[in-house]
C-alpha cells in the first residue's frame, strides 16, 4: 500500500505527541515544583521548548521544518528519551514511525514561495 505524502508539519506534530507521552509527566512535576503551573499541567510548555530547542541545536526550523531537520530531530530526542528513563520500546515505536513518516515528507518550497506565508483576510 502506498503512502501519500505528508506535511513536515504532521510529522512534527507527531513527534510533539510521542515526545509528551514519553515525558510529559516529567515535565508537568518539574514546572509544578518551579512553581510555573499548578494542578493537572500537562508539561505542554516544557514539551514544546524542548523540542523547539532540539530544532535549534541541529541546525533546523521548528517553523519551517525540513525532511532532513526531522530525522536529526528525531534522532536526537530518541536518544534524550532513552538517556533520561524513557521506556526503550515506546521510544523505538514512536522513532520507527516518525521515520516512516519521514521518508513520505514533502519538503517545503524555498521561504517565500508557499501559502504557510500568506494570511488571509
Amino acid at each position: 500500500m502506498a503512502m501519500d505524502r505528508i506535511s513536515p508539519y504532521e510529522v512534527r506534530e507527531v513527534l510533539l505527541r510521542c515526545f509528551a507521552q514519553q515525558h510529559g509527566e516529567r515535565f508537568a512535576a518539574q514546572e509544578r515544583e518551579l512553581g510555573l503551573r499548578t494542578g493537572g499541567c500537562s508539561g505542554d510548555t516544557a514539551v514544546e521548548a524542548m523540542v523547539r530547542l532540539a530544532f535549534q541545536q541541529v541546525g533546523g526550523s521548528f517553523e519551517r521544518p525540513s525532511r532532513e531537520t526531522l530525522t536529526r530531530v528525531v534522532n536526537l530526542l530518541s536518544e534524550r528519551s532513552l538517556e533520561w528513563g524513557g521506556v526503550p520500546e515506546s521510544i523505538l515505536e514512536c522513532h520507527t514511525t516518525m521515520m516512516r513518516q519521514i521518508a513520505f515528507v514533502e519538503d517545503l518550497p524555498p521561504h517565500g514561495q508557499d501559502t504557510m506565508d500568506s494570511v488571509p483576510n
